[in-house]
């Protein structure tokens, strides 16, 4: 006995185990260009802080959405234990969302960045 749609059969397996590696991939490490000898470490060994030697966007995924930061050369970018982002200067104007409004976040401020244990994650910008 044939069976009639080997073909489509056989495509829909491959899509499956395509989707499937895919679903399951875990999350792309990003790569901090760093200036030689301004490296900082925890006692884990993941970055705390550095001076960053190129401008670096960061994207920033959590219950909120996706957040986009630029942060500017030249300048401290820090991290916490776990590797989440914290806290770096802006290379370029940003809007962030407090409350229900839209607040300009100007270049050549901080940008501090926190993240619940529920993945809520609460932006905050200073001129320091």
């Amino acid at each position: 006995m044939k069976i009639p749609h080997l073909n489509f059969i056989i495509l829909l397996s491959s899509a499956s185990i395509f989707g499937l590696n895919f679903a399951i991939s875990p999350p792309a490490k990003a790569a901090i260009s760093c200036e030689n000898g301004t490296i900082m470490r925890y006692s884990n060994g993941s970055l705390h802080t550095c001076i960053i030697n190129q401008n670096t966007t960061l994207q920033l995924s959590s219950a909120s959405g996706i957040s986009t930061f630029p942060c500017k050369a030249q300048n401290y970018i820090y991290f916490d234990e776990k590797g989440q982002f914290q806290r770096c200067k802006l290379a370029e104007d940003i809007q962030i969302r407090i409350g229900s409004s839209l607040e300009k976040c100007p270049a050549d401020f901080w940008i501090n960045v926190s993240i619940s244990d529920a993945g809520n994650q609460s932006i905050t910008c200073r001129q320091d």
